[in-house]
């Protein structure tokens, strides 16, 4: 029985049989930068077409990459007060500082790739850089293409409103009226919050600033995220105002990784735990919300 048994083990062998969905086919060599790989690990062979499942190509191995790279390349978008040019070719900011200060604790010389909001997401999923450290909001539609660590900052959602067209308004329902046009980011929480709360106002959801539809007169409001509330206005003296000193809700900013590297996410979102326990992560928000900190 014994050599029937191996016999029929060596011709299983031979053919390069096995259980469905577990067959396996010799590892394949790690490609240049790709990181640590272990070369004697099987590599599955995918089930047919068939059987329904999605299965997803090797991930790239983020965290050894940069390392043996020995640089850390971050995707940036300029926006008050995330990532602003410093007047000499550089960049300022509050994500610009966790960039460096992560490059710093790698041991890794930084590099900033500049890109825009249309645009970032592919960037990052294309491997023109290694992560995204702007400022960029947690939506549904950036986590279906991304991964998400754990948020760096949560922006409040504040009202601001024309000094020329709608004057002394203090309440919210002054603007839930039908005459009363509110700018806001197209496919945000701010656009759903708006929605809920000035359900009769004619809502403008854009994809460029939307305080900058009120500067113009378009409309007469709008909601907008950020750290410092004040600086708004300051951007734009004597024009804008506040109703309400307090926000409206918030919103949670964070770094994204590309998906299928679950070690690079694990290290980021550690990393952000230390920063955010010894208070230095409280101390740069609170840093970069002083607008006259901002490089002019």
């Amino acid at each position: 029985m014994r050599t029937l048994r191996s016999s029929l083990l060596a011709a299983v062998l031979a053919t390069g049989l096995a259980a469905p969905g577990w067959a396996q086919t010799p590892a394949t060599p790690a490609s240049p930068g790709s990181g640590f790989a272990d070369p004697s690990r099987p590599a599955l062979r995918a089930p047919p077409p068939e059987a329904g499942l999605v299965w997803r190509g090797p991930a790239v191995d983020t965290l050894a990459t940069v390392r043996q790279r020995g640089l850390l390349r971050v995707c940036v978008v300029p926006v008050d007060p995330m990532v602003m040019n410093d007047g000499k070719g550089g960049f300022a900011g509050y994500s610009v500082d966790l960039s460096r200060k992560l490059a710093q604790d790698l041991g890794l010389e930084i590099e900033f790739v500049p890109s825009s909001w249309g645009l970032v997401v592919s960037d990052l999923v294309d491997r023109a850089c290694d992560l995204i450290a702007s400022g960029l909001w947690m939506t549904v539609t950036r986590a279906m293409a991304v991964n998400f660590t754990t948020p760096t900052v949560h922006d409040g959602v504040y009202l601001v409103a024309s000094q020329a067209k709608a004057p002394g308004k203090t309440a919210l329902a002054d603007f839930d009226q039908p005459g009363m046009a509110v700018a806001v980011y197209a496919g945000t929480p701010q656009e759903a919050l708006a929605r809920k709360l000035l359900p009769k106002s004619r809502l403008i959801a854009t994809s460029d600033d939307p305080l900058q539809l009120v500067l113009q007169g378009q409309a007469q409001a709008a909601l907008a995220p950020t750290l410092s509330p004040q600086a708004l206005l300051q951007a734009a003296p004597g024009q804008l105002y506040l109703p309400r000193n307090t926000p409206l809700a918030s919103t949670a900013a964070a770094m994204a990784v590309r998906k299928g590297d679950p070690d690079f996410l694990a290290f980021l979102n550690t990393w952000l735990a230390l920063q955010r326990d010894s208070g230095w992560l409280e101390e740069r928000v609170l840093f970069w919300s002083d607008s006259s900190r901002w490089p002019k």
